[in-house]
Formats: C-alpha cells, structure tokens, sequence
C-alpha cells in the first residue's frame, strides 16, 4: 500500500467493480421486470458473451502493444458513457430491450480489452514477492464493492428509483477513470510488429507449455459453465422458487463477493500449502455448493452456501492467476491472460445459452445439480491425473 501506482489500482479497481455490479444487478432486474422470463434474461447476456469471446479471441497481442494504463482509462470512459446513455433514456422514457442489447455489446466487447491489461499492469508495478499479496487484497477490497452493487440494486428497485442507480454508475466509471492517471506505469513499447496470428501463437505457445496452468483453465472453464447458469436462473430461483423480494436477491448476490472477500483474507494467510491439493479441494467444494443449492428449501441456506462458494473460488483464483503472473514473462502476459480469459468466456456463455434454451422444460434445482455433478468428477479426475504423473506444485 506504499506504493501509489499500486494504491491507484487498487482504488481504481474498488470503483470500478463497483459500477460494473451495479450495471449487472441493475439490468437483470429490469429486463426480468419488463419480460417476467428467464430466457429474456440469457438472451440480454449472450449478447454481451458472444462478441466478448470474439473480441477476446483477437485483442490478446494489442493489449501488449499498448500501454495497459491507457487502455484501462479509455475503457472506463467507454463505460461511463453507456451509463449516461441508459440514465439519459430513463429520464426521456426511451428505456427499452433493443437499447439494453446494444448496451450489452459494446459492453462485451470492451471487458476482454480492460481485464487483461488490469492483471497485466501488475507486475510492471510490483515485485513477483509482493504479487501474491497484491492479487489478495486487489480481490479483497473488489468484492467489498461487488457485495454492495448488488444490495444496493435490490433495495433501490424496491424502494427508489432507478436512476439514481445509473447516477452512481456514472460517478463509480468517472472516479475509476481518473484514478488511472495516477500509475507510474513501467511500460517499454514494443516496436517489433509482428502479424496477429504469430503473436496470437506465441501466447498459446506459452500457455500450453505450462500443463498446470492449461488444466487449472479447463477446469475453471466448467466452473464458468456453472456461473453462465446462475446469471440465468439466479433471479427466478430466488422470486419465484423460495418466493423472496428483489432486496433479498441482492443479499443472496452479495453472499459470493462476502465468501470471496473472506477467501482473499484466508489466502493470504495461507503458509505454502500443498499448491495441487487446494487448488483441486477448491474446486471440488465449489461443485458441492451448486448440489446444495439443488437441494436447499431454506433461504438462508441458499445464502450460506453462495458465501462457502465465494471462499474457496477466491482461494483457487487467487492462486491460479499468481501462478501465470510468475510463471509468464511480462512481455507475452496480455496474450497469456487472453487465451485464459478465452476459455473463460467461451464457457460462460454454453452456461448461458443452456440455460436460455433448457429452463422451459427442465427445473432450476436439477440444473444446479447437473452442474455440481460435473465440476465434482472433473475436479476429482483432474486431481487424480496430476498426482497419478507425479507432478509437483508448492506455493
């Protein structure tokens, strides 16, 4: 925290998320408002998840051409001004589902452009020793604000108008913008223009060379399955299947940013552990969490289930982008994080797109059981696959 380009991020970043799960809780409950329809809601989210992975596929190289502190700064700007755009029709009585799908696009094509240079700044910032830390508390004060975008969302729909959430928004991308400026950033441009596809090949290159890395991603693409499940169903199951208010569906959002928040804290703390063993353990209660919720008639332990699920995906992403951050050389780490974050957003929207076309005739619970079933076998075959080659990771 001495170091203000660091400070700069991490204020940045708290603002920044912010905004972004003001926008997520925000639109969600508006779109299920004006449709009462769990599909309208995959739809709206594959329209953010279908350019995001196409833009994702192509941008890896450029983000380490760059300068990633421009490239943050631009992006919030971006993002400020959808939100003036959303508040703005508001005001007019202009809000519609064609606008919101608009929104969702350019939205969806600016986050593979923004998460990769925000992880990759890092370590032109920071030494490799303070790394670890630094990922932690970065997680830590981020999901502080997820918590609150979401309880925030819910208790002003219930209670207030929307515009004043769009306000907030606005403000959250200005200040995150404006932080930005601050970093010191040590960034050498790289005048050597290779052609895009030998660059996006060397971040593959680079990727797969690292089998723990290239696994970790796979098994982190089922978890992301999981997650394009729940953007679908989060808010019927918490309405209409356990009967609770739009306020408690904030409180139940806000459970995994709290467990992960609380994750953060624990890794922290954690002493060199067997890096293989609680990589996969992760995983293995993260899948355990989705067959309770399969289960679960009871609210509050849908609620204590979303904060365990937090925990121990905080642990395992934690340790996983620590580990590429170490093992990667800076100048390839844009394209790196890219075919991860690939694999992420490719997943994320099978979840959704299954989700859109299955909730008409197959039940949320059996969905959610589905899903625990697949990250629990694969968390088990992956663990077993490793240790049966004697592959060895600390830290």
């Amino acid at each position: 925290m001495k170091n203000p380009s660091y400070r700069s991020v991490l204020l940045s970043s708290t603002t920044s998320e912010l905004g972004g799960a003001l926008f997520t809780a925000c639109n969600s409950i508006v779109i299920y408002e004006l449709t009462g329809s769990a599909s309208a809601l995959g739809s709206i989210w594959l329209m953010y998840y279908f350019p995001s992975f196409f833009m994702q596929l192509f941008i890896g190289p450029y983000v380490d051409r760059w300068s990633r502190k421009k490239i943050m700064i631009h992006c919030q700007i971006i993002r400020m001004l959808l939100a003036i755009v959303l508040l703005m029709s508001l005001i007019l009585d202009a809000y519609t589902i064609a606008l919101i799908y608009i929104i969702q696009i350019i939205v969806g094509l600016i986050m593979p452009i923004f998460t990769p240079a925000n992880q990759a700044i890092l370590p032109t910032i920071l030494n490799n020793e303070d790394l670890t830390r630094a990922n932690a508390s970065l997680d830590s004060i981020r999901q502080v604000m997820v918590i609150t975008g979401p309880l925030l969302s819910g208790l002003f729909v219930d209670y207030f108008a929307i515009e004043w959430v769009l306000l907030l928004i606005t403000i959250a991308f200005a200040v995150s913008a404006g932080l930005l400026v601050i970093i010191q950033e040590n960034y050498q441009q790289n005048k050597v223009r290779k052609k895009w596809i030998t660059e996006f090949q060397e971040g593959l290159h680079y990727f797969f060379a690292q089998r723990i890395i290239v696994l970790l991603g796979v098994f982190l693409g089922f978890v992301q399955f999981g997650v394009g499940v729940t953007i679908v169903t989060t808010i019927p199951f918490i309405t209409t299947i356990l009967e609770q208010p739009y306020s408690a569906y904030g409180i139940f959002m806000a459970g995994f940013p709290l467990g992960y928040l609380i994750g953060a804290f624990i890794k922290q703390r954690l002493e060199n552990p067997d890096g293989l063993g609680i990589l996969f353990t992760s995983l293995m209660i993260g899948g355990c969490t989705y067959l309770s919720l399969g289960f679960t008639p009871w609210y509050s332990l849908g609620v204590v289930t979303e904060i365990i699920a937090g925990i121990v995906i905080a642990i395992f992403n934690i340790h996983y982008v620590t580990l590429i951050q170490i093992l990667i050389p800076n100048h390839v780490m844009g394209k790196v994080t890219s075919v991860r974050l690939l694999i992420m957003r490719t997943m994320m929207p099978l979840g959704i797109l299954f989700a859109t076309l299955t909730t008409t005739f197959i039940s949320i619970r059996v969905l959610y059981i589905i899903i625990g079933c697949v990250i629990c076998v694969s968390a088990t075959l992956g663990y077993v696959f490793l240790r049966n080659r004697n592959f060895e990771y600390k830290g």
